[in-house]
């Protein structure tokens, strides 16, 4: 890659670098994976960069909005190839996941979309298992070969000779299970959610608070926003204490699948799954919005990603609504909501988080 691409670049993550040095020298039909990881990407210039024909796949609704706006052929679902032609691509780019049942899914996916011959491009950090990944696809794909170090990075290709081994274990990935994270509660869920297994302890703290907070309305809340929800569990706790109007949204696709499937299997209650950015495609006021923002993802604390989620709670609260959040508590979450909320108060703190309640009606 130039320079002038490095540079434009700079702000992505360390391994997407690696395949975006590798991308301008690719002919042929290309696929590149791109999942959180590739949020801070410049995608305008990844196009220009292109020598041959690439398909984007991403769960992530920002990414995909942001590449098709650059004019890239890009699809958002759950890493779901079914729609491409077996052995089609000459090339797949895919910067390892956090999660081992996605990069196994990927991997195995891989080997059915190759043609014979082509290569997987892999890259990730050491501590990622970059190259355990590397050694598995070359069982898989017949294929020897060895990852190289680029500081703290690897990168490899592998290159599909003949499928040699049973596919990598992905925990069944597209799947969605019944999960019973604790006693008395059922949820669907899957890999590819953030705490896809448990009941986050965050969320837990908020929906014990939930019925207090519930207090400080003059009536009854009944509509009722879930602003990051992952599989839904504030929305569908939430449901339990009489609201009756439930709109959850999220930023990944397997997120979206699952909360869709827990949401349908409530009664008396009207709701819709959204996808969007922190909110950005909801079209909606809310009497009650919940929120565990996704920190988890590696955003600065202090970023711009907390005033995001606060802008969108203020934009989506209707007159008297009002916000529940939860957050660590070395996050001064807090102190930002005062510039976009009348009243802010932390109402609840256990030592490893704290509840945030704000509104603008007092």
């Amino acid at each position: 890659m130039n320079n002038q691409a490095d540079s434009n670049n700079s702000g992505t993550d360390k391994s997407v670098a690696l395949l975006l040095q590798q991308l301008s020298t690719l002919q042929g039909n290309c696929l590149l994976v791109a999942d959180e990881n590739w949020a801070q990407a410049n995608w305008a210039q990844i196009g220009s960069i292109l020598q041959g024909q690439i398909i984007i796949i991403s769960n992530r609704f920002d990414i995909a909005n942001s590449a098709t706006a650059a004019g890239l052929n890009c699809h958002f679902n759950d890493f779901d190839f079914s729609h491409l032609a077996k052995h089609s691509f000459d090339a797949i780019l895919y910067r390892v996941s956090k999660e081992r049942a996605s990069s196994h899914h990927i991997i195995n996916q891989a080997a059915q979309l190759l043609k014979s011959g082509g290569k997987l491009w892999l890259s990730g950090e050491k501590n990622e298992g970059v190259k355990t990944y590397v050694k598995q696809a070359c069982a898989l794909f017949g294929d020897r070969t060895n990852s190289e170090k680029h500081g703290t990075c690897y990168r490899a290709s592998v290159q599909l000779i003949e499928q040699r081994a049973e596919p990598l274990d992905d925990k069944d990935y597209p799947t969605l299970r019944l999960m019973q994270p604790s006693q008395g509660t059922e949820f669907y869920s899957k890999p590819g959610i953030f705490g896809w297994d448990k009941v986050d302890r965050g969320s837990a703290f908020l929906v014990d608070y939930l019925p207090q907070f519930l207090k400080r309305f003059d009536r009854q809340p009944q509509s009722v926003l879930d602003l990051g929800c992952g599989y839904g569990y504030l929305a569908c706790e939430a449901s339990r204490l009489g609201c009756t109007r439930l709109t959850a949204t999220d930023n990944n696709a397997a997120a979206l699948a699952a909360v869709e499937k827990n949401l349908s299997q409530l009664s008396g209650i009207h709701y819709l799954a959204v996808a969007s950015d922190a909110g950005d495609k909801v079209d909606e006021y809310f009497d009650m919005l919940l929120c565990n923002p996704p920190f988890h993802q590696g955003f600065s604390v202090d970023g711009a990603m907390g005033n995001k989620f606060l802008d969108s709670a203020k934009s989506l609260l209707a007159a008297e609504g009002q916000a529940l959040f939860v957050v660590n508590t070395f996050i001064p979450l807090e102190h930002r909501a005062k510039q976009y909320f009348r009243r802010v108060e932390v109402v609840a703190n256990n030592g490893s988080f704290k509840l945030i309640a704000m509104d603008n009606y007092r």
